[in-house]
């Protein structure tokens, strides 16, 4: 562990070989990871997990392609009781609401919001200018594009078959296309894709491709409504 004279807080760890901007602020009991890379003027608050390493076993499935930096960008406000693991961008100007949760390996662009206790799990990959609902689940390897608005508790899953072990490369969430609008409450299965600038109506069950662009869909399952 490294001493420094940057802003932080009581209790601070900050691991050899990460990289912490002076203008940054740390809140109490916070850990820095190795190979974490913070940039200018970015706030993390207190008792968050930056860079962690996740923890291979007989119960995971093997990490080949585990990236080893995580990079926050410059103005990102991390909230209280974020963990954030291993091989994670994110963009700069972007907010993570206390008890958020993210994976290895996730990209987020500039501009996001992250709800209070949402999860992201392996491989996911949001746009700019996007927001994400306190409660949310983001499954591995799901792409989320620009300007989309995922509401709150939205179960999205990129898994269905539980007697069957898969390699995470063959687990794979939706794909949600820019400008996309989803309710609170819906839940998305696996292996789909919601075309651009769609709106899901709350409390719907997408079970297949949505792929009428500028529609309204509702239900369970999740169906087009006349316009």
């Amino acid at each position: 562990m490294k001493k420094s004279n940057h802003n932080f807080g009581e209790n601070v760890i900050i691991y050899e070989g990460a990289k912490v901007d002076e203008s940054c602020e740390i809140g109490d009991f916070s850990i820095i990871y190795p190979n974490a890379i913070i940039k200018e003027n970015c706030l993390i608050g207190t008792s968050c997990i930056i860079g962690k390493p996740p923890l291979v076993g007989r119960n995971q499935m093997s990490l080949n392609d585990l990236k080893t930096n995580t990079i926050i960008e410059s103005d990102t406000i991390i909230s209280d009781q974020v963990i954030i693991y291993t091989g994670v961008k994110i963009g700069s100007n972007s907010y993570f609401a206390d008890k958020s949760f993210v994976r290895e390996n996730v990209h987020i662009d500039n501009d996001v919001i992250i709800g209070t206790a949402v999860t992201i799990s392996f491989n996911a990959s949001i746009g700019a200018k996007t927001k994400i609902m306190t409660g949310t689940n983001i499954g591995g390897n799901m792409i989320i594009g620009k300007e989309c608005f995922i509401g709150a508790h939205v179960c999205s899953v990129n898994d269905n078959k539980p007697n069957l072990k898969r390699s995470r490369e063959k687990q794979n969430s939706a794909v949600i296309e820019d400008g996309v609008f989803v309710g609170s409450n819906t839940t998305i299965l696996p292996n789909l894709k919601i075309s651009k600038n769609i709106t899901v109506a709350s409390g719907s069950v997408i079970t297949k491709s949505l792929v009428d662009s500028n529609s309204i869909y509702m239900g369970v399952p999740a169906k087009k409504i006349k316009k």
